[in-house]
């Protein structure tokens, strides 16, 4: 990442000195550190409740301010920690530049101290509140922070400046003139220069960082507070790890869920002193591989049973919408809207022995590659091509054979992106936060080479769609290994 200014012939930036590089490193931390935090601490709460220490802290004295806040602190102590590693990336890099190796620490330090603490520091809290509302806790809350990040962070960081680009651009934007006047007549640009072109020439200045003043200190305490402030808003609606809270309420108040003794005991074991074993015969029940992965659909849908009792309506409602709009209106809005709407579905996609410990279980059934793990795979990829027909009708009425062709690629790469993290990572935490992301920069900002759904005639044309073909492939070879691996070590 680098600062500078751009005209036909002259190319202007900082010396690499500890100002520059701690400047540079420190936007893209402060603003990359914001979005992938979120998503390195935000299971913190659940953690404690599903090793049990949050249920023995739930019945000491300690208050839901202390522990919300004690748990704040210890997801600040963790970004940070990861903020450290990246201060002394810093350093190596200004040695690897070698430009100037003068390692002064107080221009080098200072940005990550003041403006990236504060915001890791919110990126804690907000963790903390995400788990505390039921409706956040779950996978809804992952894609909408992916939301906020993309959408609603540009706007509040252009307000108070979060990130501290208009205070470094500022500083830098002065200095520069101090040396070069006719910097004045270019454009500042922020971004990655791969080179030079033969026509330009390279004009250094030396830049000595910010100006610290008092203002900036306390607009970046003002920062700290509000994320103490969101930490206790965190506590007020903290249920103390008590699940009876979250339940729904009749008028009077009463939880609507009936709990009977029988859930809170287990009977002694009785042993059937009649049971006759006999060897199965060629007539025995056996389940195919239909079965199966009607099973697997089954499982899929029940997940969200609210949401699943609508899915057959989405679903005609995208084919139907897919293959009677216009063909650009359908590529370029039904598509993409079909094909993330079921992301919480796909995220699901091989993570399921993982989060209820039947590894074992499943492991040591017959067929597991043959049956259930493709089982698992069509599942996705029944899914997509459901959701996305009325689209791929489209194509096939207007003889469009290359957008198919993408389509059909689109079709089988996500759901194999999907079960490949799944296996791997054993949660749909990874897939949820990467295909957002993929998506919104993708087929939602006409960026072509991340066009992995073939929505715009630029990429198939150029056969972006060849890419995700290979990608597929490799998604589905690195399950088949994922859990070639998993039925070894368990």
């Amino acid at each position: 990442m680098t600062f500078g200014w751009t005209t036909s012939t002259a190319f202007y930036r900082g010396v690499y000195n500890s100002a520059w590089i701690g400047a540079q490193v420190t936007l893209l931390t402060s603003i990359f550190l914001f979005l992938l935090g979120f998503y390195v601490v935000n299971d913190s709460l659940k953690h404690d409740e599903k090793t049990r220490v949050g249920q023995i802290i739930a019945t000491t004295p300690v208050g839901n301010p202390v522990y919300i806040l004690g748990t704040m602190l210890s997801n600040f102590a963790v970004l940070a920690s990861m903020v450290v590693i990246i201060m002394l990336t810093a350093v190596g890099m200004q040695i690897v530049r070698g430009e100037n190796l003068a390692i002064i620490p107080r221009p080098l330090l200072a940005p990550f101290i003041i403006i990236v603490l504060p915001i890791i520091s919110i990126v804690a809290a907000i963790a903390v509140l995400f788990e505390t509302i039921p409706m956040l806790q779950k996978r809804a809350g992952n894609i909408l922070y992916v939301f906020f990040w993309l959408i609603g962070t540009p706007i509040v960081a252009d307000r108070i400046d979060l990130f501290g680009i208009s205070l470094i651009k500022s500083s830098i934007v002065t200095t520069g003139l101090a040396e070069y006047p006719d910097i004045a007549r270019s454009s500042f640009t922020l971004g990655f220069n791969t080179g030079l072109s033969p026509e330009q020439t390279l004009n250094t200045f030396t830049w000595s960082g910010v100006n610290w003043t008092l203002e900036v200190l306390q607009t970046r305490i003002l920062l700290i507070g509000f994320a103490f402030v969101v930490s206790l808003v965190a506590a007020w609606r903290f249920n103390r790890f008590d699940p009876v809270s979250d339940l729904p309420k009749l008028s009077n108040g009463v939880q609507t869920e009936v709990f009977r003794v029988e859930d809170f005991y287990e009977p002694s074991f009785k042993p059937n002193q009649n049971i006759k074993i006999r060897p199965l015969d060629e007539n025995a029940i056996s389940y195919g591989f239909l079965s199966m992965f009607l099973a697997e659909i089954k499982l899929v849908l029940n997940e969200f049973p609210s949401i699943g009792k609508l899915w057959v309506i989405v679903a005609v409602a995208f084919i139907a919408a897919g293959g009677l709009l216009l063909q650009h209106i359908a590529r370029n809005i039904v598509l993409p809207v079909a094909w993330f709407l079921p992301v919480l579905y796909w995220s699901k996609l091989g993570t399921y022995e993982a989060r209820y410990g039947t590894n074992q279980l499943v492991f040591s059934s017959a067929f597991i590659f043959k049956r259930q793990l493709l089982a698992i795979w069509l599942t996705g990829v029944f899914i997509s091509m459901i959701t996305g027909l009325g689209v791929a009708v489209n194509f096939g009425i207007h003889g469009n054979l290359s957008g198919l062709i993408a389509w059909s690629v689109g079709a089988v790469f996500i759901p194999s992106m999907a079960l490949c993290l799944g296996v791997w990572t054993g949660s749909g935490k990874v897939f949820e936060f990467l295909y957002t992301l993929l998506w919104y920069i993708g087929p939602m900002s006409g960026v072509n080479l991340l066009d992995f759904m073939g929505v715009s005639p630029v990429s198939v044309e150029a056969g972006v769609w060849r890419l995700y073909l290979v990608a597929t492939v490799l998604f589905i070879g690195l399950s088949y290994i994922g859990r070639k691996l998993q039925i070894m070590n368990d």
